[in-house]
């Protein structure tokens, strides 16, 4: 499989190398930059597998930079490579979250090393985190990192959301089909949330049939707009047996909250969960918007 790494350094002959150094191994897809202005931007289009990273850059500080990336993509591992490499450093990176801290300069075999090492604790840490079904956050993953984006959007005045999912007449579909086969949808409907949604939401199995999705820096007219794309996206997607369902179609019902300030995380989850029932009850297939 191919192992997706950015490469982020202010020196463009050290970018060049680390690739030319990756390129040997046959199965690393390098993508450089050398302005860390562009790093969140990057990584919210397209999903990397792991951060090279540099802590001195020119136009924000490698810490800074490394507490915005952690916070954003909390599984996705960052390994700091500096040539200023100092005891100090290297634990204030740590702490910071960095997965690993590197001197350089560093040979290919140990970078290449030091990279699946930190894939393996990734890997290691996913599982405990997932649902074993569809292979999303599980419920105790989605209430910890729900609490870290609340208290980001507290602390930096950011706006928040969060998607509340149902699948619509999944009680008739198992007892048609039987729970392997409602299994069968239950995956598959996951697989489709995740390739809808954007890198940097999380999406997570609430429980059962219902799943959620925390939306960073979303306010309320574009989670909106996400929860009626999600709507679509699986009322065009052919599941097999749904002719014998209702209106002939599965479909989800979604209740979208936004955060306000003040509030609490318990708060926003009873809001979007009130908004997916008013959804339920409106004939369902169909986006509630808390508030309106």
């Amino acid at each position: 499989m191919t192992t997706k790494v950015l490469v982020v350094d202010d020196e463009e002959v050290i970018c060049e190398l680390f690739a030319a150094m990756l390129s040997q191994y046959g199965y690393y897809q390098v993508v450089t930059t050398t302005d860390g202005h562009q790093v969140m931007d990057i990584l919210r289009r397209e999903p990397f597998d792991v951060v090279l990273m540099d802590m001195r850059m020119p136009a924000i500080t490698g810490s800074d930079l490394l507490r915005q990336i952690t916070q954003a993509f909390e599984e996705l591992p960052v390994i700091i490579v500096t040539g200023h490499g100092t005891i100090a450093a290297a634990v204030a990176s740590m702490q910071a979250g960095a997965a690993d801290f590197v001197t350089k300069p560093v040979p290919a075999a140990v970078l290449h090393i030091r990279i699946q090492k930190a894939l393996e604790h990734t890997h290691t840490r996913r599982l405990a985190s997932t649902d074993g079904l569809t292979e999303l956050y599980n419920h105790r993953t989605f209430q910890g990192r729900l609490a870290q984006e609340v208290d980001r959007a507290n602390r930096y005045a950011r706006p928040l959301s969060l998607v509340m999912i149902d699948v619509d007449h999944f009680k008739i579909y198992n007892d048609t089909y039987g729970h392997p086969q409602g299994d069968m949808v239950l995956r598959e409907l996951a697989y489709l949330l995740r390739e809808t949604s954007r890198t940097s939401d999380i999406v997570a199995r609430y429980g059962g049939e219902e799943f959620a999705i925390i939306l960073p820096e979303t306010d309320r007219v574009s989670a909106q707009k996400i929860g009626q794309r999600l709507c679509e996206q699986v009322e065009l997607h052919p599941f097999p047996g749904e002719e014998r369902l209702p209106g002939g179609t599965l479909t989800i019902s979604v209740g979208v909250a936004t955060y306000t300030r003040a509030s609490t995380k318990e708060a926003l989850v009873q809001r979007a969960d009130t908004a997916l029932y008013s959804a339920k009850r409106a004939g369902r297939n169909r986006v509630c918007v808390a508030g309106e």
